[in-house]
């Protein structure tokens, strides 16, 4: 019983042993499990991960790969955390205080020191990967370095020249001239790999890039001299371009590959002889690009692409200069689309593909190669082929429409891209329309093109598409000032009728574009803001104001010339001043109206910079009317007070009233623009209104003073009595004045009919007392009185109307 006693107590002991074992056993997992959750959570260890399996996906090594080793160390030593640091995480607060770092598998440091860590795994893991490398010194850097560069660049061109000069001498025979190329070549490349495996890698990477150069120098030479034919040579330089990939890796040197890419584009140059062989060199060409494009791809050295892009235009257009004929129009053609397919596919590899998004140097070379390929184009089919040039814009922008909609669906959020490619189909559906139309009608085609742009984009909520209907609309109406406005002749043999001519016709597309562009602004509820909305909407409104205006203005200006030009000869001298007379009566009178109309329509519409600019157009119709229309005051064939001169001054003087009283009566509009445009207004409406009366009354006397000049009579009593007549206008409209704005309670127009009563008090007091006779003294003198006693009294009325009132 003792034994059986005994052992059940040990196997309880056991038991409890166990308990607090497997206890323990769970609170340590726990605690584990808490501190790898506070691990993934703060620190982003799920992401990192995710970020090294990137780098080591990478082809051949690219970048800093981690390493084998790598794998199987300690987190914090591959992101730079302090091991020895202490842990300060609420996931792990339960642990025991005095255990130390080896009781826990991770330990993380206070987050302040932990920021940004992340952001050093590549550098980091590069740094780890490779030992750090001491500074090199100015002359280490020219010596070993600048001038081994130069060495393998002169020793190349030296072998260039060797190579010529010896085919041009005849000292050795041109196989044995390409076999002893093809074999310095290669003796570069192998002897730039046994350095190489020595530590010597700089200067490895300058033998290598000569060896390549030297390899396409040779395969160029045995092409040129026929030595081997078409498709050999295009295998020998494809297995070339390889080699050149497949070092350039393995070095990973961007210099190897930059040098082979000049090598590769001096060669034709350096080898040429003269006689044209195009199929050849862009076919070389092409295959040189492939292998640079793909060189650039797999390694992300995008300079490359760009680099490649320059010497293939150059190589293009030094062909074009020394060889082009017209006979070889469709080959060059099909070469040009070639090289432009080549680069267009560049931003769906790099950027669509890839998910990067595309930078500033991508969409350069994107609308680059596409304004190049068009332009090219364009000059090798001009002579003889222009008729497909607006098919083959149309195409051009279609493919980019394609390319929109692809990266639209691959890449939304690489609105750069997008926006690129919808410039550029906007742009040449815009050249497909003037090329292929002529006349108004590539006007009428912009503006429909810019409508459907604007609908496209608001629909979408495209910005750049917005942007290039803007612009769009800007090459439209450019175009209407231009070419479309001048594009009427007038003579005897035509006929031309205001507004109903093929001007008007494309004008009328413009306008219907832009108030439609504008309706659509309007209405949008989404993806343009409302500080967008209402300056487009207002700049669309300001340029239909201004078209209409010059329509108008253009049309009166033609029909006035085609009226002079049906009379004869000797009729015209004698008409030409009388129409004259009337066609700037008609300009005075558009102008103030469209002024007029456009203040009114800033007011109803709240828009500063319409009414603002319907006030500058008011003041600029004022100078017209000071300049011109005021020189015909004394015309012969003008009636008092019914004449085109003073029509004019009527129809201004109305309009300044009518904006001057919308002004006052409009909602939403400053106090002080109100009160300043108010004023303004008045004062100039009136004084126009003195300036009229007088000039009619000048006028008046004016003719009968040339009739009696002419006739050799006296003409002293005229005189007299036109300054009697302006002595009397003046007086009279000053007492007008006052009296209306004692009655309107208008301060400003009562201080101008006294400033204008003083001028007229002035004039009686030291003109007319001096000049005129006693009759007209009398008459001058009594009607000032009478005039300035009738204002003293209003004055007085009101002053005790005031004086009553307190």
């Amino acid at each position: 019983m003792s034994r059986s006693h005994e052992d059940d107590e040990s196997n309880d002991a056991s038991e409890a042993t166990r308990d607090a074992r497997l206890a323990q056993l769970e609170r340590g997992i726990g605690e584990l499990s808490a501190r790898l959750r506070a691990i993934e959570d703060q620190l982003g260890v799920a992401r990192q991960q995710q970020q090294r399996r990137e780098l080591d996906a990478r082809p051949f090594g690219q970048g800093a790969t981690i390493q084998a080793r790598d794998e199987v160390a300690p987190v914090e030593q591959r992101i730079g955390v302090n091991a020895a640091a202490p842990v300060n995480d609420d996931a792990s607060a339960t642990h025991d205080e005095s255990a130390t770092v080896e009781d826990y598998p991770f330990n993380i440091p206070p987050r302040a020191d932990r920021a940004g860590s992340l952001d050093r795994v590549e550098s980091d893991a590069g740094a780890a990967a490779s030992p750090t490398r001491p500074r090199r010194d100015l002359e280490t850097l020219v010596g070993g370095s600048l001038f081994s560069w130069l060495a393998i660049i002169t020793l190349v061109f030296g072998v260039g020249f060797f190579l010529k000069t010896a085919f041009e001498s005849g000292w050795i025979g041109v196989s044995a001239r390409v076999l002893l190329g093809g074999a310095a070549g290669c003796a570069l490349l192998a002897t730039a790999e046994r350095l190489r495996a020595r530590g010597y890698r700089a200067y490895a990477h300058v033998l290598t890039g000569g060896g390549v150069l030297i390899l396409y120098l040779s395969i160029y030479a045995a092409r040129i001299y026929e030595l081997v034919g078409l498709t050999s040579a295009f295998a020998l330089m494809s297995i070339v371009t390889t080699t050149a990939v497949l070092l350039s890796v393995r070095h990973d040197a961007l210099s190897i590959a930059i040098l082979a890419l000049i090598g590769g584009f001096l060669t034709p140059a350096l080898l040429s002889n003269g006689v044209d062989n195009q199929v050849a060199l862009f076919a070389y060409v092409a295959f040189l690009d492939a292998g640079v494009l793909a060189l650039a791809y797999f390694k992300r050295w995008r300079v490359l692409d760009h680099l490649a892009f320059v010497a293939t235009a150059l190589v293009f257009f030094a062909w074009a200069l020394a060889y082009y004929e017209s006979w070889k129009d469709w080959r060059t053609v099909f070469f040009l689309t070639l090289f432009f397919a080549m680069f267009a596919a560049l931003a769906l590899l790099h950027n669509v593909l890839r998910q990067r998004l595309a930078s500033r140097l991508d969409i350069s070379l994107a609308l680059s190669n596409a304004a190049l390929y068009f332009v090219s184009v364009y000059a090798v089919l001009e002579d003889g082929h222009r008729d497909t040039l607006g098919a083959f814009a149309l195409l051009l922008s279609i493919f980019y429409v394609l390319l929109y909609a692809l990266a639209r669906s691959r890449r939304s959020e690489d609105v750069r891209l997008a926006s690129a490619y919808v410039v550029a189909a906007a742009a040449f559906l815009t050249a497909a329309v003037g090329i292929q139309f002529g006349h108004q009608w590539i006007t009428i085609g912009w503006s429909v093109e810019a409508l459907l742009l604007t609908w496209l984009a608001l629909r979408g909520s495209e910005r750049a598409a917005r942007y290039t209907a803007l612009a769009v609309f800007a090459f439209a109406a450019s175009r209407w000032l231009t070419i479309d406005l001048f594009s009427i002749s007038i003579g005897e043999g035509t006929r031309f009728v205001p507004l109903l001519n093929i001007r008007a016709l494309s004008c009328l597309a413009l306008l219907a574009a832009l108030a439609c562009a504008t309706w659509l602004y309007r209405r949008a509820q989404s993806g343009v803001g409302e500080a967008e909305r209402d300056v487009v909407t207002a700049a669309f409104t300001l340029t239909r104001f201004a078209l209409v205006l010059v329509l108008l203005t253009a049309d009166a200006n033609d029909y006035f010339a085609q009226q002079l030009a049906h009379w004869p000869y000797t009729a015209r001298d004698a008409l030409r001043l009388r129409l004259e007379n009337t066609r700037q009566l008609t300009l005075s009178l558009v102008w103030t109206i469209y002024a007029a109309a456009l203040v009114s329509v800033g007011l109803a519409r709240r828009s500063k910079l319409i009414r603002f600019a319907g006030l500058a157009w008011l003041a600029v119709t004022a100078l017209k009317l000071v300049a011109i229309d005021a020189t015909f005051y004394d015309a012969a064939w003008h009636a008092p007070l019914f004449n085109q001169t003073f029509a004019a001054f009527v129809a201004f003087v109305a309009a300044a009233g009518y904006v001057a009283r919308s002004y006052a009566r409009a909602q939403g509009i400053n106090d002080d623009e109100r009160r300043i445009a108010v004023v303004s207004l008045t004062v100039v409406g009136n004084l126009f209104a003195v300036a009229a009366l007088s000039l009619e009354a000048s006028g008046y006397f004016h003719k009968q003073l040339d009739e009696r000049e002419r006739a050799g009579l006296s003409s002293r009593d005229l005189r007299l009595a036109r300054q009697l007549s302006l002595s009397l206008v003046w007086a009279t409209c000053g007492g007008a004045m006052l009296a209306f704005g004692h009655v309107r309670q208008n301060r400003a127009l009562r201080l101008l009919a006294l400033a204008l009563l003083a001028a007229t008090t002035l004039k009686v007091f030291f003109f007319d007392l001096a000049e005129l006779e006693k009759f007209y003294r009398i008459v001058s003198f009594v009607a000032l009185g009478l005039v300035l006693l009738a204002v003293s009294f209003l004055y007085q009325q009101r002053r005790a109307r005031e004086g009553g009132a307190d």
